[in-house]
């Protein structure tokens, strides 16, 4: 239900000690609050130093006094909301916080007081804007936090929806040997040579002999090396055809590439992240709560401006 100013408060507003100062007048009505065009010219210094001094274009400061007066009435209806709901923070719960900024930063009470006045602070003002910030947080909590919350569907979704951001490639080890194959490839020694191929797959898959022992009794035969583990999606299509399918210890029909005949040797499979869900869920839930969270207090906002009674004067 918006809130109304009487005439009867209207009246004692303006004959209020806030007219004291003569060049102030009020620039806007909140509810049953009032901000003054003084109180408004000294935020706007705060925002933009400078802004008042006649190299600043009169447009400019017409920009600046409307984001600032927008800015300075949801203050005002962030502190009315704190008082309707009676929200408080006790001596003890403030000085637990500033005990913990000074456990953060590693500060004596000593210390910490030097680092305020060197900014042009003093502790109490310190102090009363440390509470005024756990008002809001308290605010925040219960009226935007308490209804941001993150289901269990709404985690599975979005991970479906971003599985390719999230998804470990397949990786496969492999050890290889290679053969040299000539020009021609229906001579005589190109035959040979797929038949050592093939005699020596035998050996690696039907008597088991080790890939080390194989590879070194091949000679200037052939050459090999121990590949290491790689993203089977960034090998040749023709490897990738080659192993599709082979587990670990088995071997590959021989391949031909790069004028050589090769033997692939699967050393170890890792199919990705088993548990891929489980590890990304807590950052997807954190995703979608500051998600939740700003929608949320844009839309607590909205209501508060619209159950309001606000008039600017300006």
């Amino acid at each position: 239900m918006k809130l109304i100013i009487t005439l009867t408060l209207l009246i004692s507003i303006l004959a209020g000690p806030v007219w004291a100062e003569p060049v102030s007048r009020i620039a806007a009505i909140v509810n049953n609050d009032i901000i003054t065009t003084f109180q408004l010219a000294q935020a706007m210094a705060v925002e933009q130093p400078g802004i008042h001094g006649p190299e600043t274009s009169e447009e400019a400061k017409q920009k600046l006094r409307k984001q600032v007066l927008q800015q300075m009435i949801d203050e005002k209806l962030l502190k009315q909301r704190i008082s309707e709901l009676g929200l408080s923070v006790a001596e003890t719960e403030l000085d637990a916080a500033i005990d913990d900024v000074q456990r953060q930063n590693n500060l004596t009470r000593e210390q910490l007081i030097d680092a305020l006045q060197a900014q042009g602070m003093d502790f109490a003002s310190y102090r009363k804007n440390l509470q005024e910030e756990i008002l809001r947080y308290k605010l925040i909590g219960r009226e935007v936090n308490s209804k941001a919350e993150v289901t269990n569907k709404e985690i599975r979704e979005y991970f479906r929806e971003h599985i390719d951001e999230y998804r470990v490639a397949p990786t496969v080890h492999l050890r290889r040997i290679s053969f040299a194959l000539p020009a021609d490839p229906g001579s005589e020694q190109a035959t040979a040579v797929r038949e050592l191929a093939a005699a020596v797959r035998d050996k690696l898959i039907l008597d088991r002999q080790p890939y080390d022992a194989v590879l070194a009794s091949l000679g200037n035969a052939a050459e090999g090396a121990d590949m290491g583990f790689l993203a089977e999606p960034e090998l040749l299509p023709v490897v990738q055809q080659a192993i599709r399918g082979l587990e670990t210890g088995q071997v590959s029909d021989p391949v031909a590439a790069a004028d050589q005949l090769h033997l692939f040797l699967v050393a170890e499979r890792n199919p990705g992240d088993p548990e891929l869900f489980d590890r990304v869920s807590g950052e997807i839930k954190e995703i979608l709560m500051k998600e939740n969270t700003e929608k949320r207090f844009l839309e607590w906002s909205r209501e508060l401006r619209e159950q309001a009674y606000i008039k600017i004067l300006l």
